[in-house]
């Protein structure tokens, strides 16, 4: 139906805005580093050293970066060293900056140091260090010798994963609550299908058991989710995500909200000692099918849009109302008005779908993992 209709006394046309402005935000580290400030050595160059008293070897310097709100939460490093010996005792230490670091766990070894004999490369080095009141960057050394003159001590590989250290059995704030975006809804829009608060962790383990991460919101929803027990190299990293599509079927946000979306990651380890090991913890809300009321709707214009990850943004004549069962089902697709394949896209488009008179609609997000962004106008008959 076209826009251009004949006035009605006492009717008007008003547009109505409806804007998503969402961020998807890491509590630990940035979005940007997200291949970068987590794994922070991997050398496996064998480094070797005949002296008998501690000589410096290797060296690394370390940046600590912030989180996406600018400040700082990563507080550890697992550091683990392989090595070995031609003859005799070999000698190895761990220095921060010149000095002892703080240990939060001793794995392999004792405190920042270890002496060793096998003459095979074997792990021979293996603890959390504390970075607190470390500035950043840091410097950390390698130094090893051998009790024996003439003898070689092999340094072989040498990992590093940085991050927040989880030690605690009871719920752990992820650096704090924040507003995480906002709704503008002069519409009264309703949310369906999996819509709230969701997480995505990031993490290398020193654990006995399930250590457990969460995320709420303000509407009390969110998710939960275990992290099995296991311990990892200190050059790899796991994600952790809810076992389900994010793990709630039903709607958190209330129908016609406006204001600021707020989210808190929390999470715990399932035995005393046991060190989760956080490289980055990525929070968002998810939206995936936004369901307009009924009424006098002549039009939508979509200005701009973006979604991270593969999916689509499409919509759905709902009229029929037999039931969401799926983007295929017996629903009617208006006009699919986005559609991108290529995971980690940001796509900024202008794009437009009409409503017909009348009629119940919906939004449609064709991904189970987005960060979205829609700003659109409604003409609607008054």
């Amino acid at each position: 139906m076209s826009l251009l209709l004949a006035p009605v006394q006492g009717v008007g046309l008003k547009i109505k805005r409806y804007r998503i402005f969402n961020h998807q935000i890491d509590l630990v580290n940035r979005i940007d580093n997200y291949y970068v400030n987590q794994i922070v050595i991997n050398d496996s160059t064998v480094a070797n050293t005949t002296a008998n008293t501690y000589t410096q070897i290797k060296s690394y310097s370390i940046s600590i970066p912030n989180n996406d709100f600018n400040r700082r939460v990563v507080n550890a490093v697992r550091v683990q060293i392989y090595g070995y010996v031609s003859a005799g005792t070999g000698y190895v230490e761990v220095l921060i900056n010149g000095s002892a670091p703080t240990i939060i766990k001793s794995i392999v070894g004792l405190g920042n140091s270890n002496s060793f004999s096998n003459t095979s490369n074997a792990l021979i080095f293996d603890a959390i260090l504390s970075l607190s009141g470390i500035s950043s960057p840091y410097t950390l050394s390698i130094n090893a010798y051998n009790g024996t003159s003439g003898d070689n001590t092999y340094i072989a590989d040498v990992y590093g994963f940085q991050g927040l250290a989880i030690t605690s059995t009871s719920p752990q704030t992820i650096d704090q609550k924040e507003a995480i975006g906002e709704i503008l809804d002069e519409i009264g829009v309703n949310y369906a299908l999996y819509s709230g608060s969701r997480i995505l962790i990031y993490a290398n383990r020193y654990t006995t058991a399930n250590a457990t991460a969460s995320v709420s919101d303000q509407w009390g929803g969110g998710t939960s989710f275990n992290i099995p027990a296991g311990n990892d190299s200190a050059n790899v990293g796991n994600v952790y995500t809810p076992n389900t599509d994010y793990g709630v079927s039903s709607p958190n946000i209330p129908t016609g909200y406006n204001g600021s979306m707020q989210a808190t990651a929390s999470a715990y380890v399932g035995a005393s000692g046991d060190i989760l090991l956080i490289g980055y913890c990525y929070v968002w809300f998810q939206f995936r099918l936004i369901q307009f009321p009924n009424g006098p709707h002549y039009g939508l214009i979509e200005t701009s849009y973006s979604i991270w990850q593969s999916g689509s943004l499409a919509v759905q004549d709902t009229n029929a109302l037999c039931g969401y069962s799926s983007p295929t089902g017996c629903q009617t697709f208006v006009n699919t008005i986005f559609n991108v394949s290529n995971a980690n896209t940001w796509t900024n488009n202008v794009a437009a779908a009409n409503f017909g008179i009348d009629e119940k609609y919906e939004l449609f997000v064709g991904s189970s993992y987005e960060t979205i962004f829609i700003n659109l106008f409604v003409v609607v008959l008054e």
